[in-house]
């Protein structure tokens, strides 16, 4: 089934700097959220939505024009979106937990990946679990406005 997959889709799943960025990200999330998170589902959210993000930030530094792909890309995001609610409930309580840094009144459609790209380099670099957490449950809340207006 895999092999009946665009090339784009396979490298922006399973190429090896993609898996091996993932790890890398969720190791260090993994590592500085000690004794934050008392639910092993809400660690599991976290890595789950990692790789959603990196994934969708490797399929936008593609530039992919296959219909395949942004469909597949979409659908990876809704298969996301229970991940998000459970993991924003339990950011809620954590002490350091921040609101969402989203200006919407300055989004638009097609600024979208400019502003998911920006803010996937914030993320990137961040080092404080409570600011790289929120920053992820922005990436994906502007992930889930890409689906949104993506789909047909």
């Amino acid at each position: 089934m895999k092999d009946d997959l665009p090339q784009c889709t396979r490298t922006f799943e399973t190429s090896d700097d993609v898996r091996q960025r993932v790890r890398t990200i969720q190791d260090s999330m993994e590592e500085s959220s000690r004794g934050r998170f008392y639910v092993g589902e809400e660690l599991d959210d976290l890595k789950f939505l990692v790789k959603l993000t990196v994934e969708f930030h490797a399929y936008l530094r593609l530039a992919c024009t296959h219909r395949f792909c942004l469909e597949y890309a979409c659908e990876s995001i809704r298969s996301g979106v229970d991940s998000y609610c459970n993991l924003t409930h339990a950011y809620k309580v954590l002490v350091g937990a921040t609101e969402s840094k989203i200006e919407w009144n300055g989004i638009s459609v097609p600024s979208l990946r400019e502003q998911f790209t920006l803010m996937f380099g914030e993320f990137d670099g961040e080092i404080n679990f409570e600011n790289k957490c929120r920053l992820l449950l922005d990436l994906f809340k502007l992930q889930m406005v890409f689906a949104a207006v993506s789909y047909d």
